[in-house]
């Protein structure tokens, strides 16, 4: 990874919260702290709904490229059900962080697009059948939250 794409890839992750800094620390040589096992985990093997796509929980992958089709989710009101990867990555930025050239394109993005927060449907696990909605917090809600958690 060039010194360039590791500035970017270290400032979208903390510009946008995304969960990916132990594979960015990794995937730049040497960065990942010493006690972390040096043995790679096998990807897991979610099981399949009828329209063949995978469902389960994210925490289960390895990586984001092994996360499932569904991801297991609470609704607003407490219902447990999945909301879609494609949807989810959508909504937190993850798919327009994919276009970000540089670390201003990931800041000009949490300034407008990542700003407000978003309503994704939540489906059961046959990834048709809408049971609620599950929200996405943008970042004005995030800060107001940090606030409210400094204060304790």
């Amino acid at each position: 990874m060039s010194k360039r794409g590791y500035v970017v890839a270290v400032s979208l992750c903390a510009v946008l919260g995304l969960g990916a800094g132990a594979s960015v620390a990794t995937a730049a040589g040497g960065l990942a702290p010493s006690n972390l096992a040096s043995e790679t985990k096998p990807a897991p093997e979610y099981p399949r709904n009828a329209n063949g796509n995978t469902y389960g929980f994210a925490i289960d992958s390895v990586s984001p490229e092994t996360e499932p089709d569904l991801i297991a989710a609470l609704t607003t009101d407490g219902k447990r059900g999945y909301v879609s990867k494609a949807e989810l990555d959508v909504a937190n930025g993850t798919a327009a962080s994919r276009e970000f050239r540089t670390p201003e394109d990931a800041v000009k993005w949490t300034e407008t697009e990542g700003r407000a927060d978003r309503s994704i449907p939540v489906y059961e696990s046959d990834g048709k059948t809408v049971i609620g909605e599950f929200t996405v917090a943008g970042s004005d809600t995030q800060k107001a939250n940090q606030a409210l958690t400094e204060l304790r």
